[in-house]
Formats: structure tokens, sequence, C-alpha cells
């Protein structure tokens, strides 16, 4: 074995360890939206609390992405990734919650901790990837957004089956997980990409189709808004349905685990199409079946159209983080923590606007909304695209 294979060997052993941490940092996320409603029952919680509750835990567990993101850029030791692993342990917490007036104070106290935890970790998890120049960008950041998309789709089923059996002691196994992957990266040793390396980087690499991250920001930011109205709203609506609690979680398990599978496959086309131009294929391809979804949703098949766009519409994430690496814009540690935190912390907020609402008309006007995010942000992809051509024939 030559030295390059070698290196390349090295890199996608590290690449796994990476998706693997992925995978179990956003298993939180995923019990949060899917247990939401069993946490609501066994604090006496309405839907605008739960609904409060979700949006403390995902506002650290994105905004601090975005703060975080442009600190240590010549640093390569994963601090924060270390130190996320460890604060995401505090969702075991839960289980000692008094079932009081003050239950909705100390959840939100123990969601802010682990949602920090989870936050504070990725920045660093994508810098590390980075660092992996011996993968194809697309490739790389595919199969890492995979572990995450497929961890959320993972705890968004199992926990659901696990609480129903096991209750607050049905945290636990994510916790242990959490302290797992801790002790296998620093076995490794992880180390991120820093600043003063980037040039040469995106010297290295021939751009096939150039990109303004804001633009791309905006994209992400408008198709995360109605994967986050989703994920909230579609365990709402089987409640409000009376559905067994597991309908709720197996739906929103094969749109996220559809996504994973759909970036790393579409992730292999890249090269030739260009992330964007396959981004406005993938919405274009996705957004009728979940429009499908919305209408047949009581049924017991209905996940299966949920896969379907969830391939398609949420496999185009990956694309768009893929993108972001090398556009043109902010530095990498701001660029990272703004396409996996910032916007997801514009989105995390629909949640509890939207409770009150779900209250007051219920949930089926708010899952009807869900495909708009998608369907503005193909119209953006789409004029970016035209104004792009309207320039080379000037």
């Amino acid at each position: 074995m030559d030295e390059t294979q070698r290196q390349l060997r090295t890199q996608w052993i590290l690449l796994i360890a990476l998706t693997a941490a992925h995978f179990v940092l956003d298993c939180f996320p995923g019990l949060m939206h899917t247990v939401l409603p069993a946490f609501q029952q066994s604090f006496h919680l309405s839907v605008s609390e739960g609904a409060v509750l979700l949006t403390v835990f995902l506002i650290p567990a994105n905004g601090i992405q975005v703060l975080i993101g442009r600190l240590r850029a010549e640093n390569d030791k994963p601090l924060f990734l270390y130190a996320g692993l460890v604060a995401v342990c505090a969702i075991v917490l839960f289980g000692i919650v008094p079932a009081d007036g003050t239950a909705l104070l100390w959840l939100c106290l123990i969601s802010l901790v682990c949602g920090a935890g989870v936050g504070m970790t990725h920045p660093e998890c994508l810098k590390a990837i980075h660092r992996l120049d011996s993968i194809s960008p697309a490739v790389s950041s595919s199969v890492f957004m995979a572990g995450g998309v497929i961890g959320f789709a993972f705890s968004s089923w199992t926990s659901t089956h696990w609480f129903e059996r096991w209750g607050f002691g049905s945290l636990v196994p994510f916790c242990v997980a959490a302290v797992i992957v801790l002790a296998v990266l620093l076995i490794f040793g992880i180390r991120l990409a820093v600043e003063r390396d980037e040039p040469t980087r995106k010297a290295a690499r021939k751009q096939v189709e150039p990109i303004s991250f804001w633009m791309i920001m905006a994209v992400a930011t408008l198709a995360a808004c109605s994967v986050q109205v989703l994920a909230w709203i579609v365990p709402q609506r089987v409640e409000e349905l009376r559905l067994n609690l597991t309908f709720g979680g197996a739906a929103v398990s094969m749109y996220s685990l559809a996504g994973g599978i759909g970036g790393i496959v579409m992730s292999r086309f890249a090269a030739k199409h260009g992330e964007l131009r396959l981004i406005r294929w993938m919405l274009a391809a996705g957004i009728p079946f979940l429009a499908a979804y919305l209408f047949f949703l009581p049924q017991p098949w209905s996940p299966m159209l949920l896969f379907v766009s969830g391939f398609f519409c949420f496999g185009a994430y990956p694309l768009m983080v893929s993108a972001a690496r090398h556009s043109e814009g902010p530095n990498l540690g701001q660029r990272m923590g703004l396409i996996v935190g910032g916007i997801w912390l514009v989105a995390c907020v629909l949640p509890m606007l939207l409770g009150p609402v779900a209250e007051h008309v219920g949930t089926l006007p708010i899952l009807f909304c869900v495909p708009v995010g998608f369907v503005l942000s193909l119209l953006l992809a789409v004029m970016s695209q035209k104004k792009k051509s309207r320039k080379h024939l000037l």
C-alpha cells in the first residue's frame, strides 16, 4: 500500500469516527421532537409550553454554533467537540424533575445545557471533516451529514418505543453512547482544519459551480424552516388524531433517514453536475411527494411518501453544506457555524411562534404550510441560476 492509499484509508477511518459522533449527537434533537408529546403529558404541559421547551433546547443547539464558529480559527484541537459530548448527557436529569409547577423551569434549564452541548460540537466536527482533503468534499460532507440525520431518525423512532417501555430510563443509553464516542475521538486524536490553510485548499479545488455563501445560506434557511416545522408538527398532528405515539416517531424517522441516504447517493453526481444544480433537481422532485403525504398522513403507508420526499428535499441539505465549505464569504469556521447552526437557529423559533396557533386552530393548517419553505428555497435557487446565466451572456 503506497502513501496515498494509506492516507486515504486513515482519513476514511477518521470520517467514520466523526460520522458516528454526529449520529450520537443528533439523537438528542431527534428524541426531543418525537417524545415531546410524552414529556408534555408526564409534566402536565400544554402544546404551547411543549413548544417553548423544544425551542429552549433548539436555540442554544443552533445559536451557539454561530457564536463559536469564528473562535479558535488557528487552533487544531477540538475542545468544544469534547465538551459538547459531556454536556449532552445533562438530559438524563429529566428523570428527576418533579411534575409540579416548577417542572417547565427545570426542564428548560436542562434543555439549555443539553442543547448547547449539541451545538458546540458541530462547527468543530465540520472543521475536522474539512481537514480530510483526500476525500471528495461532496462525499465527506454527505457521509458526515448522513450520520446526523440517521441519528435523528434512529432516536425519533426508537425513543418513542423505549419511552413507552422504560420511561425516563430510556434516555440513559443515549448518554452512554455519547461517552463512548468521546473516548473513541480522544484515542484517534482528531485534529481540525485551520484558517491559514484555506487559500491552498481553495486553489487546489476546481469549482464546478461558484456559489455565494449568502445565497446558499438563504436557500438552506428556507429549507430548514420546512424541515423544522415538519419534525415538530407531525408528532403533534398524530397526537391530535389520537394515533399511537410511535406512528409520529416512525414518520419523522423515515424522513430523516431518507435525507441521509439521499445526500450520500446524490453526492456522487456533485462533481459532474455541481451542488447547486443537484439541489434544484432534488427539491423539485421531492416537493410533490411531501404534498401528497399531507393529504394521506393518517394512512399506515403514508410514511413511505415522506421517505421519498425526505430522500430528495432533506437529502439536498448535505449538498448545501458541501457547497458552503468552498463558497465565497466569511471564514471557514463562520461558514460552518452558520450553515449548520445559523439556519436552524432561524427555523427553531417557529414551533414556539406557531404553538399558540396550533392550540387555537388545530395542527392541520400548520401542517399544510410545511412545503412553503421548500418551494421558496427552490425558487431562490432557480432565480440565482437565471441571474448567473444572464451575467455570462453579457
